[in-house]
């Protein structure tokens, strides 16, 4: 495999005035366009897929890498263009990988209130009991959260293995169980939700797609024991698949929750 990462200069980066909770609130996406030899990804943060409001700052970047299913290439080079951190580099690799993308943990101090609507809205109240309720709390709750990314980059003529096995090892990741080609009539696509390494069960995916509901969520599930769950694909297009996990945090001295959210990216 040959793998060439362009060298592009950082333009400048402009950041608008957004309130942390939005912030929090957003998503984090990787938007891939593949050509023959020529792959460009972007990183993009906003609630309406695949668009993005504001970029990712560098200095956040944890881990940003190609994943194949026998093993892995760093990228080191990107840029912020407008509102999107992007990576280009080109392969002669034909087989079927995926980009991913992990950035630092980030602090945020939310009211008790705002913290329960943000919980709320992940359906996640289940995951801070006992140590919080809506009804009862109303100290500010500490946080630190993480966010990951990947994009699914297929090779036309993928097999089962050559998608399961794409795993970045991120602490919450989302693995596509069979190649989007393979989803066939039920128009159902398995994956596998990971919390560091192993299958967590409960936790609530969502998924939507660019040509269907302005690109927001469209339907909810949630993973089963072995953290399966089953995403459907009502149609062709541009796709997407999120979680989110918060537990309390180790470090009860600077932090009540420490919280993951995660994403998955492909064309089907």
């Amino acid at each position: 495999m040959f793998i060439e990462i362009h060298a592009p200069v950082f333009s400048e980066i402009i950041f608008a005035g957004i309130s942390t909770l939005v912030i929090l609130g957003h998503n984090l996406w990787l938007v891939g366009k593949k050509e023959p030899t020529q792959i460009r990804v972007a990183a993009n943060t906003g609630d309406k897929f695949p668009e993005s409001d504001s970029a990712v700052k560098p200095e956040r970047v944890a881990d940003f890498r190609l994943v194949l299913s026998n093993g892995s290439v760093p990228i080191t080079n990107y840029r912020v263009e407008q509102s999107s951190l992007v990576a280009e580099f080109t392969t002669s690799d034909e087989k079927s990988y995926c980009v991913a993308l992990a950035l630092h943990a980030h602090p945020i101090t939310l009211e008790a209130k705002k913290f329960g609507g943000y919980i709320s809205e992940e359906n996640a109240q289940e995951f801070v009991k006992p140590n919080f309720t809506l009804e009862t709390a109303t100290a500010p709750q500490r946080e630190s959260y993480t966010k990951f990314a990947k994009v699914l980059l297929e090779n036309e003529n993928a097999r089962t293995d050559d998608v399961s096995n794409l795993v970045a090892g991120h602490r919450l990741e989302i693995v596509p169980q069979i190649p989007t080609s393979k989803v066939g009539n039920s128009r159902k696509l398995p994956v596998k939700v990971l919390f560091e390494g192993k299958p967590i069960a409960g936790l609530r995916v969502s998924s939507g797609c660019e040509e269907l509901n302005g690109g927001k969520y469209s339907a909810h599930t949630r993973t089963d024991e072995n953290g399966l769950a089953e995403v459907e694909i009502q149609n062709a297009g541009h796709w997407f698949v999120r979680t989110h996990f918060i537990r309390p945090h180790l470090d009860k001295e600077n932090f009540d929750w420490e919280s993951f959210w995660a994403s998955v990216t492909f064309r089907a």
